[in-house]
């Protein structure tokens, strides 16, 4: 079993593992630990969906503290009759929805370090630097933007020829059929409350019927109220509810 994180370990310097429930299909969780310990990882990160709350309850008695809890939002495109269930949306006020350029890159890696200080579960965490902790989303913002196994389309809003804000979307098949999830997103500050979120959410579903995608998805932590109200506006709904654990071996009681 592979749950080795390079990037994590390269970024933060101590070997770090990532797991899911999944992980525990065939093992206690106790006997897990023991993994983690013989092959001497530093750190464990847990997401873990909260219908297996038995996985979670063992994980915090061992000693592994809770991080973020994200729902999972769900939005069909299309319904049973092959009628789109979401509308198009114009705007009026000089904001643009538009696909993002290789020209982009700069902006959109300034407004990810304008909006992730301390934010999810590394920069819940006191024992990883905060500066290596938003360089993690930094890095993912970049690379979304030129690495398509990291994200396949990124929607833009644009206002005088600035972008304000972003999603990026990475293309997935399961069970044969295709959906898009976003990855990652912001808006800058004095952007927001402007609805672009909806707006870019609406453009991606008009690519989603284009490349035959059965439904998008995205991940809100369960703090983040505003960006939660904007998906749902469009019409996405909460689909599964997840926690994310850390597990420090020097701080774990067998």
């Amino acid at each position: 079993m592979d749950i080795f994180s390079e990037i994590d370990s390269s970024r933060f310097g101590v070997k770090i593992g990532k797991i899911t429930e999944g992980f525990f299909d065939n093992m206690i969780v106790e006997h897990g630990i023991d993994y983690f310990m013989k092959n001497q990882f530093k750190l464990i990160f847990a997401r873990i969906d909260y219908s297996r709350l038995d996985i979670i309850n063992a994980l915090e008695r061992y000693g592994f503290t809770l991080k973020d809890t994200q729902y999972i939002l769900h939005h069909p495109i299309k319904d049973g009759n092959g009628n789109l269930l979401f509308k198009s949306i114009k705007r009026d006020d000089g904001y643009i929805i538009r696909e993002s350029k290789p020209s982009d890159t700069e902006m959109i890696e300034n407004i990810t370090r304008m909006s992730f200080s301390n934010y999810g579960h590394y920069g819940m965490d006191n024992r990883l630097k905060p500066q290596d902790c938003l360089d993690a989303y930094c890095d993912w913002a970049y690379n979304s933007c030129v690495n398509k196994n990291v994200a396949s389309k990124i929607f833009v809003a644009e206002k005088d020829n600035e972008v304000v804000g972003y999603i990026a979307y990475k293309e997935f098949t399961q069970d044969e059929r295709k959906y898009a999830a976003g990855v990652i997103g912001a808006v800058s500050s004095e952007h927001r409350g402007k609805g672009l979120f909806l707006d870019i959410d609406v453009a991606a579903l008009e690519w989603g019927v284009a490349n035959g995608f059965d439904w998008e998805e995205h991940n809100v932590l369960g703090d983040n109220i505003a960006v939660f109200r904007s998906h749902l506006k469009v019409g996405f709904k909460p689909n599964k509810f997840m926690v994310t654990l850390h597990g420090w071996m020097d701080e774990i009681n067998l």
